[in-house]
């Protein structure tokens, strides 16, 4: 993936600096420009899902809306646009703008198939990602004069640009009743410190709201490391949900759950090594609704693995951080995990973490290549301190609390802090 604003960076992170200074929250602004009116609703409909995006649909080729003068490039995040009949012309209208200072990133989406060079050269003028909607056709009645109108088109599902059969469920079906606001923690690469990052920013969230209102939920059903950070049991009730014999209810809460002496609910992986296919998406979808009905805030600790019930988790999600370090390996995961995301969840909004590596003062041209291949700033990093990691471990506490003033602790704070300015209570 390549990205021809090579200042996109340094921008983004003086914007989101800019937003924390204010002590704002900060909504992403998206402009979807459309010449198929079905084409639009249907974005539409999906960035509804998401309360942190503010869109608009605009009407016209992309030529058109970034030569209206009519906008403020440099209050949008995303133009996603229709692919018009003249590509040429969406190229051209991207290459023009190259020279502007601030710039949104850009989404390409067509109702039909490009051709590769097409694709290429999109990619090439600055095109984010590249997607395919099949917008279906209205079902027509068998009757000659119906007397009632046609159904309205199905919401197409968003795939990439191959050929794919029709999702088995869209999207709105798998939104789980509930307030909750749901952070979805995944990993570039087994060791990355997702587990980590996830007991310490569940630690921050319990800290400042009243006990019980904090969810950390380790999913991780094979590898899970939750329990033994935080010095408590291997949960026998997840084993009785992955085994059938539980529905994941507010009920399989009461037992399942268990309260830490930092305030959070915690539910641990099983005490029983289990398949990744134990859990189904439906169920799922149930365990979401009662966190999400139950809690203020849910971090959930995923497995490595992609499983089939992992969309139903990304559905509900309000944000995903992909953890990953500096290695080439996980610098080409934490970007194939954006794409995926974004296939389905185009709008949900993701944070890359580096772990394992202390904020650059002056970014590297290593720095630069690895944020131009994953797409996405690198603002967040968290620093290494061996001897007090092994220290919250051998205490069963999250790091910002046995070694607060440690570097890794002040990072997590902070990121604590930058994540959730929207949320905290009080």
């Amino acid at each position: 993936m390549t990205i021809a604003h090579h200042d996109i960076e340094r921008q983004v992170a003086a914007a989101v600096a800019d937003q924390n200074e204010l002590g704002r929250a900060h909504r992403t602004k998206v402009i979807i420009a459309v010449q198929t009116p079905e084409l639009g609703q249907n974005l539409s409909d999906e960035m509804g899902q998401d309360p942190s995006v503010d869109g608009t649909i605009v009407h016209g080729a992309l030529a058109a809306v970034l030569s209206s003068g009519e906008m403020d490039l440099g209050k949008i995040d995303i133009i996603a646009f229709e692919v018009s009949d003249d590509p040429e012309a969406d190229i051209a209208a991207l290459t023009e703008i190259e020279d502007i200072l601030t710039v949104p990133q850009f989404i390409a989406v067509s109702t039909r198939t490009l051709a590769e060079d097409t694709r290429r050269a999109l990619k090439n003028s600055g095109v984010q990602d590249l997607l395919v909607m099949k917008l279906k056709q209205p079902e027509q009645s068998a009757d000659p004069e119906p007397q009632v109108a046609a159904p309205a088109p199905e919401t197409p599902a968003i795939a990439p640009d191959v050929a794919a059969p029709d999702a088995p469920e869209a999207a709105p079906q798998m939104i789980a009743k509930g307030h909750g606001d749901v952070t979805v923690m995944l990993r570039a690469r087994g060791g990355a410190g997702a587990s980590t990052i996830a007991v310490n920013l569940a630690a921050a969230l319990a800290r400042g709201s009243e006990a019980g209102k904090t969810a950390l939920v380790d999913l991780d059903i094979q590898n899970g490391a939750i329990a033994l950070m935080l010095d408590l049991p291997d949960s026998e009730e997840a084993t009785r949900f992955i085994r059938g014999n539980t529905a994941p209810d507010t009920a399989f809460l009461d037992k399942a759950m268990v309260r830490h002496a930092s305030g959070m609910d915690v539910l641990t992986a099983p005490d029983v090594f289990a398949p990744l296919s134990a859990i189904s998406p439906e169920d799922m979808i149930t365990l979401m609704s009662a966190l999400k009905t139950r809690y203020d805030h849910v971090i959930i600790d995923m497995p490595q693995t992609i499983v089939d019930w992992m969309d139903p988790v990304l559905a509900n999600a309000s944000r995903i951080l992909v953890v990953g370090d500096m290695s080439l390996p996980s610098v080409k995961r934490t970007r194939r995990l954006i794409n995926l995301i974004a296939e389905e969840h185009m709008t949900l909004p993701i944070k890359v973490i580096m772990n394992l590596e202390k904020k650059p003062l002056v970014a590297s041209e290593a720095h630069k290549e690895a944020a131009q291949l994953i797409g996405r700033p690198l603002l967040h990093w968290i620093p290494t301190d061996a001897r007090a990691a092994k220290r919250a471990i051998d205490l069963g506490t999250p790091l910002i609390t046995s070694a607060k003033r440690s570097a890794p602790a002040k990072a997590m704070a902070s990121l604590h802090k930058t994540l959730f300015a929207a949320t905290r209570k009080g």
